[in-house]
């Protein structure tokens, strides 16, 4: 699973390359040690109309988001309840209670320079890798977002609504299986338009097309050994990514 990430751009840098519209409420700055719980940059293509049954039509506007790492599901209790569902199976995401409607509708690009993945080796010792699109390069990470309602505040309170979002994982690509046995689902030019798309329907036929895509991208991904700072929240700069 991805449990930590980078994002070493600026929300302007991001506004440029992912030739976003628009940059709505606070965002988060640049992170080397983004981990759960924290807030995201989340880019998504929202439709300006809908029609009588709440579906999108008409010109859609991107736009990038804060949201809390870690879906929380409309019908949940709250963001306290259980551990925080920072990463989705591809493989299952159709059949999971808490993925399967933000499936069809409400997919999300989580844009990140790279992220760590700890290797465990036979003896049972971990070594922390940086995996990343080089020095010049952003990887688009497949997401998912959610709206949850705190029915203990007040209507008139902007902060009764929770924006979550989770990425999705599948099984490794072989040119990293020797560090993990499973990777982010990494976006191509072709499957990103599809999945931030909300007129495409999110079915099998698109998370197979991702799956392929991301194995792409995947093969020619970087990386390289990290130290053990990874693995502590309150440490966050750029010496974390530097090769050991």
């Amino acid at each position: 699973m991805c449990g930590r990430f980078v994002v070493a751009r600026s929300m302007g840098e991001l506004l440029t390359i992912f030739e976003a519209d628009a940059i709505v409420g606070e965002m988060p700055g640049i992170s080397y040690n983004v981990a759960p719980t924290q807030p995201i940059a989340i880019l998504v293509d929202r439709a300006l109309e809908k029609d009588s049954d709440g579906l999108p039509v008409g010109d859609l506007r991107r736009e990038f988001h804060a949201a809390r790492w870690g879906l929380v599901p409309r019908w949940s209790k709250g963001p306290g309840e259980g551990a925080p569902l920072i990463n989705g199976r591809i493989e299952t995401i159709l059949e999971k209670p808490s993925f399967k409607e933000a499936v069809v509708r409400r997919r999300c690009v989580i844009p990140a320079s790279g992220y760590y993945e700890w290797h465990v080796a036979a003896d049972g010792s971990k070594q922390p890798f940086y995996i990343h699109a080089g020095d010049d390069g952003v990887f688009a990470l497949a997401g998912l977002y959610e709206w949850w309602l705190d029915p203990t505040k007040s209507k008139d309170d902007p902060s009764r609504w929770l924006l979550s979002a989770t990425t999705l994982t599948k099984h490794t690509a072989p040119e990293l299986a020797h560090i993990h046995d499973r990777n982010p689902v990494l976006l191509t030019p072709e499957t990103f338009d599809a999945w931030i798309d909300p007129h495409v329907d999110g079915d099998a036929e698109l998370l197979a097309a991702l799956a392929d895509g991301s194995d792409q991208v995947a093969s020619e991904a970087l990386f390289h050994k990290v130290g053990a700072d990874v693995g502590k929240v309150r440490i966050n700069e750029s010496s974390l990514i530097t090769a050991i």
